[in-house]
């Protein structure tokens, strides 16, 4: 009976683990600090009707010789 029991209990950790995870996941957003002649810019793709639009927005300002590394941010 008690193997059982653990068992149940492995089971429901891996779920909430797995949910947990995608909660984390899908909450994320991606950002990037762009850098130009001594002014900064932080670019998230929040800020952004679809994923396209905002690598084009990095990719403009890379262009004018921004330097952009990966923030995170949510």
């Amino acid at each position: 009976m008690r193997t059982k029991l653990q068992v149940v209990f492995v089971k429901r950790i891996s779920l909430f683990a797995v949910a947990m995870s995608l909660i984390i996941l899908t909450g994320c957003s991606r950002c990037e600090e762009c850098q130009y002649q001594g002014s900064s810019e932080t670019i998230c793709e929040t800020e952004f009707d679809n994923p396209d639009q905002y690598e084009d927005a990095i990719a403009d300002r890379e262009s004018q010789g921004a330097s952009c590394t990966s923030t995170g941010g949510f």
